[in-house]
């Protein structure tokens, strides 16, 4: 049987709202790292809905953005 790892981001005030902050580029990084490891991501449609509706734009370089980030994208 295979590893499953759950992420999920979250303040330390409880908030879940993945629209209410910006990750930084350590972030990204720790989390582009997490899906090199990975062989699957599995969202809720809510969530593939709102990463389809901005990374892809980032991956084809239509958002300015840092290197972390960019990587992230791509990888997505």
């Amino acid at each position: 049987m295979g590893l499953l790892t759950f992420s999920i981001n979250v303040t330390l005030d409880g908030c879940v709202d993945h629209q209410e902050g910006i990750a930084d580029e350590e972030t990204h990084a720790f989390f582009t790292r997490l899906m090199d490891e990975g062989g699957a991501l599995l969202w809720g449609r809510v969530t593939y809905e709102m990463m389809e509706s901005f990374w892809p734009a980032v991956a084809r370089g239509e958002v300015d953005a840092p290197a972390a980030v960019r990587e992230w994208a791509d990888k997505l």
